[in-house]
């Protein structure tokens, strides 16, 4: 027998918005991602320390993350680790500057490690292709 869900339980999940986090060291992109997310409809939380990502992941729980590859202290390899030792199960969108085979070797590392990716964006970011692939990940998530 098949119970639909009460009417009030539809609407929480239709007004709740998917939640991005934008990980970067230039405060300007984190911004910027952040932005463009609230655009499309995310809650948003741009940070420049990967550091913090650990304890965002696990009391906050994004579903969409996006990470810049180089950055001093922790690089986006290293929190490549974290995303699979947390378990994410959200989307990553790899955002660098870095040679396009760096962004796809980063895309491959993190699905050999379970972790569902996106795409990879260069910088600076064509913010038609970033809204466009924001809006895309809302509707099949």
């Amino acid at each position: 027998m098949f119970f639909a869900p009460a009417p009030d339980t539809l609407n929480e999940a239709r007004q709740s918005p998917k939640r991005l986090l934008a990980v970067d060291d230039s405060s300007d992109s984190a911004e910027l991602i952040a932005r463009i997310g609230t655009d499309c409809g995310y809650e948003t939380r741009p940070i420049t320390d990967p550091r913090a990502v650990p304890q965002i992941l696990k009391d906050w729980k994004p579903d969409v993350l996006t990470l810049d590859l180089c950055m001093p202290g922790r690089d986006g390899f290293s929190v490549l680790a974290t995303l699979k030792e947390f378990g994410f199960k959200g989307s990553l969108v790899i955002i660098s500057a870095r040679d396009d085979w760096l962004r796809k070797a980063a895309c491959q590392l993190a699905e050999v490690n379970g972790i569902e990716f996106t795409s990879h964006l260069e910088k600076p970011i064509n913010l038609h292709a970033l809204r466009d692939l924001l809006n895309t990940l809302k509707l099949i998530g």
